[in-house]
Protein backbone atom coordinates (compact mmCIF):
# COMPACT_ATOMS: atom_id res chain seq x y z
CA UNK A 1 0.00 0.00 0.00
CA UNK A 2 1.27 3.11 -0.87
CA UNK A 3 0.29 6.54 1.03
CA UNK A 4 -2.51 7.68 -2.04
CA UNK A 5 -4.14 3.84 -1.11
CA UNK A 6 -4.14 5.02 2.52
CA UNK A 7 -5.64 8.50 1.43
CA UNK A 8 -8.40 6.66 -0.51
CA UNK A 9 -9.28 4.80 2.38
CA UNK A 10 -9.13 7.73 4.56
CA UNK A 11 -11.36 9.64 2.12
CA UNK A 12 -13.52 6.67 1.95
CA UNK A 13 -14.13 6.75 5.34
CA UNK A 14 -14.52 10.50 6.27
CA UNK A 15 -17.51 10.38 3.18
CA UNK A 16 -19.21 7.90 5.18
CA UNK A 17 -18.88 9.17 8.54
CA UNK A 18 -20.50 12.53 6.97
CA UNK A 19 -23.10 10.90 5.43
CA UNK A 20 -24.10 9.15 8.56
CA UNK A 21 -24.54 12.46 10.04
CA UNK A 22 -26.43 14.06 8.35
CA UNK A 23 -28.69 11.08 7.94
CA UNK A 24 -28.67 11.42 11.89
CA UNK A 25 -29.40 14.88 11.76
CA UNK A 26 -32.33 14.71 9.08
CA UNK A 27 -33.76 11.54 11.38
CA UNK A 28 -33.29 13.04 14.93
CA UNK A 29 -36.23 14.07 16.67
CA UNK A 30 -34.38 15.80 19.69
CA UNK A 31 -32.59 19.21 19.02
CA UNK A 32 -29.44 18.53 21.02
CA UNK A 33 -28.93 15.40 19.02
CA UNK A 34 -29.71 17.47 15.97
CA UNK A 35 -27.86 20.13 16.39
CA UNK A 36 -24.80 17.42 17.75
CA UNK A 37 -25.14 15.74 14.52
CA UNK A 38 -24.84 18.75 12.17
CA UNK A 39 -21.58 19.88 13.97
CA UNK A 40 -20.61 16.27 14.01
CA UNK A 41 -21.35 16.16 10.08
CA UNK A 42 -19.52 19.94 9.40
CA UNK A 43 -16.54 18.33 10.71
CA UNK A 44 -16.45 15.13 8.86
CA UNK A 45 -17.22 17.92 5.73
CA UNK A 46 -13.77 19.42 7.05
CA UNK A 47 -12.11 16.07 7.23
CA UNK A 48 -13.32 15.24 3.12
CA UNK A 49 -11.49 18.34 1.98
CA UNK A 50 -8.51 17.67 4.12
CA UNK A 51 -7.80 14.40 3.14
CA UNK A 52 -8.82 15.80 -0.74
CA UNK A 53 -5.98 18.25 -0.25
CA UNK A 54 -3.49 16.00 0.39
CA UNK A 55 -4.34 13.42 -2.17
CA UNK A 56 -3.89 16.64 -4.48
CA UNK A 57 -0.11 16.22 -3.14
CA UNK A 58 0.51 12.69 -2.88
CA UNK A 59 1.25 11.30 -6.58
CA UNK A 60 -1.06 8.24 -7.88
CA UNK A 61 1.43 5.04 -8.03
CA UNK A 62 2.24 3.64 -11.10
CA UNK A 63 -0.04 0.68 -12.17
CA UNK A 64 2.80 -2.06 -11.28
CA UNK A 65 3.47 -0.73 -7.84
CA UNK A 66 2.30 -3.85 -6.56
CA UNK A 67 4.84 -5.65 -8.33
CA UNK A 68 7.19 -7.79 -6.50
CA UNK A 69 10.35 -8.36 -7.99
CA UNK A 70 11.90 -10.17 -5.12
CA UNK A 71 8.62 -12.45 -4.08
CA UNK A 72 8.65 -14.22 -0.92
CA UNK A 73 9.25 -17.91 -0.86
CA UNK A 74 8.24 -20.62 1.29
CA UNK A 75 9.77 -24.40 1.35
CA UNK A 76 9.31 -27.00 3.41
Amino acid sequence: MQPWHALQLALQNEERAERFFGRLARAATVATVKKAARELEAEEREHVELVKAWLKKVPKPDSDWANDPDPPSYTD
